[in-house]
């Protein structure tokens, strides 16, 4: 995934100063860790799962990058969301219904 990610970026003509490797290493130096994805779904709350994932997916298929690794995993984490109530299953009317919401004074 973050080497298909790296090469969406580079697309955009961003550049990484740390290679691929070089943080999966560091990351795994750390040790036991749960990412705050995870601990917000072990905790019921609402998953960042558009602005981590699916934006990424996006500007993919933007510059015509395939990421067949980023849509595998985006499509599991979106359906574990979906059934564990983290992820609307239709955005587009939560959104309105949170628009809804917003008074005027």
């Amino acid at each position: 995934m973050m080497i298909e990610a790296q090469r969406i970026a580079v697309r955009l003509g961003v550049h990484f100063r740390v290679d691929v490797e070089r943080r999966i290493n560091g990351a795994a130096k750390v040790g036991a860790h749960r990412t705050s994805m995870l601990q917000d779904l072990e905790k019921g709350r609402a998953l960042e799962i558009d602005a981590l994932l699916t934006v990424v997916q996006e500007m993919g298929r933007l510059v015509d990058i395939e990421s067949p690794h980023i849509n595998s995993v985006l499509a599991l984490i979106q359906q574990l969301g979906s059934t564990q109530g983290g992820y609307p299953t239709f955005p587009e009317e939560t959104f309105e219904d949170e628009v809804a919401e917003i008074s005027v004074d």
